[in-house]
């Protein structure tokens, strides 16, 4: 929990709550958040889409270059394709992931969600799991 405190307010924080502030005043929290999923899936996906990204050897105009069709290929928001742009320009585009999961957080605190971490010494099984869930509910809210 500290480390992901320390992330909230370092950079990733600081990029994170400013998309954040600007997709809930256009109302476009979810849409972001669906896009953000989106981009991390094919970076996982994508070896080289993923050195695009991390990578410091690639400069800014070609890392624009190379996301520009990939972004419009997935027909993200252009909230989310000005920001990742923003990004990009600013040569921060190797934090992208640390933004994109402090937003996810910020994302789940607005929703009212809660993490939870749970620890068995066996599988459960699916109605354990379900009184689980049940009981976290009722505890949480």
């Amino acid at each position: 929990m500290a480390g992901e405190k320390a992330h909230e307010m370092g950079l990733a924080g600081r990029y994170a709550t400013a998309v954040f502030e600007l997709a809930e005043a256009a109302n476009a929290v979810d849409a972001v958040a669906a896009d953000f999923t989106a981009l991390t899936k094919a970076i996982h996906a994508s070896p080289d889409l993923a050195r695009l990204v991390r990578s410091p050897a690639f400069s800014r105009e070609t890392q624009a270059r190379a996301l520009k069709p990939i972004l419009e290929k997935m027909g993200v928001s252009p909230l989310t394709a000005k920001f990742i742009q923003l990004v990009t320009s600013k040569r921060r585009l190797f934090a992208l992931e640390g933004i994109i999961a402090v937003y996810n957080r910020k994302v789940a605190r607005l929703k009212g969600e809660v993490e939870a971490e749970i620890t068995s010494a066996r599988a459960l099984s699916a109605a354990e799991t379900l009184e689980l869930s049940r009981v976290l509910k009722a505890q949480l809210g």
